[in-house]
């Protein structure tokens, strides 16, 4: 045990109930806690370890069974007695045995305040909701809760209304919104103000994105009743699946109830596993929310991205929701002032910066962070381009070397694999003492790099995670094996946690993208869904051999041919799997079929996409992409490829009309939307409106980088190379930028500048993606820029439809031409040529930079 004592956690109980209390030690952490022997240090006696155990500010739980009558803990209650009554440290007593609180001392009495009801999870995380309390009373930490009060006070009196209005009570609560715009931290405080008669350390269970029944059984059931074997969770999955939704509701119910029964609120993190896609309530969730009227105790509270149908809320009376919105100006000012130390804090310049927050929490500490590691307000004001997009600079400070330990670095290269960790699972992969673990957990947290599901489980925010594998490859690969062995170990125990099936799978997948046999039972529609996504992503970001990460995501979808197409996840595996395929080149044909014998509407957009991306068909994409449309499906991400193959074939006039199925408001939120109607004014010569809308994007909030990327093209249209590069060098800290298109970029301004090094790369690259008429341009440009004119020509003979960038080179190479002495003097040759240049001239003028990507 440490000297200074405060925090620690004291486990005194009966050599009787020894093995039940091992179950709870085993989850606490072990450098904080007071537990017989083992926390007894070299050359200490046991008497005085326990004294110091009992004192300072700590935590004394006591084990109360008709076996605690013994010596020592009755001399270890008096010790607590005395402690608390002068320091004021924290109780709990824990009845076993149907021991009651009239056996415990006077004092002691008023602290059993759980039941011999709870789980081994239920005590543990009891027990670590006071360490917490304790540790923000030592500290001065308060939860900082800025502008929600007036939707808290609405939230309340809607739920304390509910019952008169509707005659049942709200059950379920949906607590929706952005990502960083503190939804659970409004839910937590929503929790404490409408049930506070509710007994406070409930659970909390991150589920996958798009999680179904199973997902909910399984984290539920695994809480109560402990880990699984793999036998056992095979036969769960198999047995639940088998059910109709509404037995699958009414298990959910069964299991859920146990949190009823012990008072507690529960909490279920899930981005859009309540809605179907259709937008609906999902048919067990709907019949779950009927059933659950008959255990009136219950509540759960969802945090979610996606809002419920107004319909749901109107026909369910036992449900509500809450919208959490962006914050004002002043509130983000506010919340500045407390997050910023007050060495680095300017009243007058964080009103400035907090205009350029826009209202966004997780942004304000992401700024907070960086000023508080000493970069200068001011710098932040003149050049706010790292508040609209803090996760491209701000990010790359915070992962740097200067700001985070390598150990931190560890645990976010990780955590930006897996959707999520156990805390057991990173201290023995990183091999870490379990309190420097903590530590450095509880500061990562703070700065909002990660988040935690209760005190056992961890993730990162998609923006830190798409940053992260960036950054931290290096770390990332040589830590990934380590996951899988030490899962596989827990495994072979039978220790099995359904909460690491995802990371065991990705970590087991095979570079082809199979899963090894003896696994397959452990497959469901979200943990495939984790799966295919993250190879999708991963081939999105990677410089070379995207397209066998793309075919691998591929192959892994197509174990969703054998699933349920009802299973909403499924159409989105299908779909992730089929649009992987796509982007190999490469015709995903069972999928095809699959998805138009099961009536799937996003079926017409893969094949819209197919003949826009392989077979350059834009008459065919326009047909399949419009008919996608009018399902009312994917409605934007309809619109968007659109709009390209419309751009892409000169029908401008039709791409600024699907865009104007638009509101102007939905357009101007994202920067790509943008550039394609700059494109297609540009397209019919409409130059005003076209630059009125580039002023508008510049300095956007822009994670794709579609802003940097079209500035660095317009630069490297007129010539101005060292701006393109810098456009593209702002472009490359985009967490979620096309990676391939700042290669071909950046190889074309390199070849400009004389500088050949990247061109066979990105040949490569572009000609296994499909992309050859981007590998002959960039051979063309290369050719043009060493005088080679008939190289170029050859090239250029090659590309059947010519994009502004195309046709550039063309120029060039015909006005070279021109000057080769055996061209000028033959007149017929001449003549061809200057033919040739004015039906460039004539294609330039209405083809717009780019429009072959749009």
């Amino acid at each position: 045990m440490n000297h200074d004592s405060s925090g620690t956690i004291f486990l005194s109980h009966a050599a009787a109930d020894k093995g039940f209390v091992e179950k709870v030690y085993e989850r606490l952490d072990v450098s904080s806690t007071f537990y017989d022997i083992k926390s007894v240090q070299p050359g200490q006696s046991f008497i005085e370890a326990m004294q110091e155990g009992t004192s300072g500010k700590n935590i004394f739980v006591l084990f109360h069974s008709p076996n605690t009558q013994a010596t020592w803990v009755e001399h270890e209650k008096r010790l607590a007695e005395v402690n608390h009554a002068s320091k004021g440290g924290k109780v709990l007593v824990v009845p076993l045995l149907g021991e009651t609180y009239r056996s415990l001392p006077e004092w002691m009495k008023g602290f059993m305040t759980c039941t011999e009801n709870y789980s081994v999870s239920d005590i543990v995380r009891q027990i670590q909701l006071l360490q917490t309390q304790l540790i923000d009373e030592l500290s001065g930490h308060s939860e900082i809760v800025v502008g929600r009060e007036e939707l808290l006070r609405k939230a309340h009196i809607e739920t304390l209304k509910s019952v008169q209005q509707t005659g049942s009570p709200i059950q379920h609560i949906v607590i929706s919104g952005l990502a960083g715009m503190g939804r659970k931290t409004f839910a937590q405080e929503y929790a404490k103000k409408s049930f506070s008669q509710m007994r406070s350390g409930g659970p909390i269970f991150n589920l996958p994105d798009m999680a179904e029944a199973v997902d909910f059984y399984l984290a539920m059931k695994q809480d109560i009743s402990g880990v699984f074997t793999k036998k056992e969770l095979e036969e769960q999955i198999a047995t639940f699946e088998a059910m109709d939704y509404s037995n699958q509701a009414q298990m959910v119910l069964d299991v859920a109830r146990h949190w009823a029964d012990i008072n507690q609120p529960i909490f279920a993190n899930t981005k859009l596993g309540l809605r179907d896609r259709y937008r609906n309530l999902k048919p067990w969730l709907n019949e779950f929310f009927k059933l659950s009227r008959d255990v009136p105790s219950l509540r759960i509270i969802y945090i979610s991205e996606r809002r419920l149908p107004e319909e749901a809320s109107i026909e369910t009376t036992n449900l509500a929701q809450f919208q959490i919105e962006e914050l004002s100006a002043l509130d983000i000012q506010y919340l500045l002032g407390e997050l910023i130390d007050n060495r680095y804090f300017e009243s007058a310049r964080a009103e400035v910066l907090s205009r350029h927050i826009h209202g966004h929490p997780a942004t304000t500490h992401y700024a907070a962070k960086f000023i508080n590691s000493g970069k200068n307000l001011d710098t932040l004001n003149e050049n706010p381009e790292p508040i609209y997009a803090f996760q491209q600079r701000i990010l790359g400070e915070i992962l740097s070397e200067e700001l985070l330990s390598e150990d931190q670095r560890r645990i976010i290269a990780l955590l930006s694999v897996f959707p999520r960790l156990s805390f057991s699972i990173l201290a023995r992969v990183l091999e870490m003492q379990r309190k420097q673990l903590a530590l450095d957990l509880w500061e990562l947290q703070e700065a909002s790099l990660i988040s935690a599901t209760g005190s056992e489980y961890y993730s990162s925010p998609s923006v830190v995670a798409n940053r992260a594998r960036k950054e931290l490859s290096a770390d990332t690969h040589a830590l990934l094996n380590d996951v899988k062995l030490l899962i596989e170990d827990d495994m072979t125990a039978n220790k099995l946690d359904s909460q690491l099936i995802d990371a065991l799978l990705i970590a087991s997948a095979t570079p082809t993208g199979e899963v090894p046999a003896e696994l397959n039972g452990l497959v469901t529609s979200s943990s495939l869904l984790t799966m295919v996504t993250d190879r999708f992503f991963r081939a999105r970001e990677v410089q070379k051999g995207s397209r066998d990460i793309y075919l691998s995501a591929y192959s892994l979808s197509k174990l969703a041919l054998e699933m349920e197409t009802s299973d909403d996840a499924v159409e989105q595996i299908l779909f992730t799997g089929g649009d992987s395929a796509i982007r190999a080149g490469v015709f995903p044909e069972q999928i095809i079929k699959k998805m138009q014998d099961a009536a799937l509407p996003s079926v017409y957009y893969l094949q819209g996409s197919y003949a826009f991306h392989v077979l350059k068909d834009d008459e065919s994409a326009v047909r399949n992409l419009r008919r996608s449309l009018e399902t009312k499906h994917f409605k934007l991400r309809n619109i968007r490829l659109l709009a390209r193959a419309l751009i892409r074939s000169q029908d401008f006039s039709g791409a600024l009309d699907v865009l104007g199925k638009l509101s102007d408001h939905q357009i101007e939120r994202e920067t790509g939307l943008m550039i394609q109607k700059i494109r297609a004014y540009r397209g019919l010569r409409s130059h005003a409106e076209a630059d009125a809308l580039e002023r508008k994007i510049q300095g956007r909030n822009d994670e794709y980088g579609e802003v940097h990327i079209y500035n660095a093209g317009r630069a490297l249209q007129e010539g101005n190379y060292d701006d393109s590069l810098a456009h593209l060098s702002e472009a490359e800290a985009c967490p979620r930028v096309n990676r391939f298109t700042l290669q071909l970029l950046k190889c074309a301004v390199l070849l400009e500048n004389g500088d050949a090094s990247m061109l066979p790369l990105v040949v490569e690259t572009a000609n296994s993606v499909n992309r050859r008429y981007d590998a002959e341009q960039l051979q063309a440009r290369h050719a043009v820029v060493q005088g080679r004119w008939a190289d170029a020509e050859q090239h250029l003979s090659k590309i059947e439809r010519k994009d502004y960038f195309d046709l550039q080179i063309a120029h060039r190479m015909l006005k070279q031409k021109m000057e080769d002495l055996q061209i000028k003097t033959n007149a017929t040759a001449m003549k061809r040529c200057q033919d040739e240049l004015d039906e460039v001239v004539r294609l330039s003028t209405r083809s717009p930079a780019g429009f072959r990507t749009a």
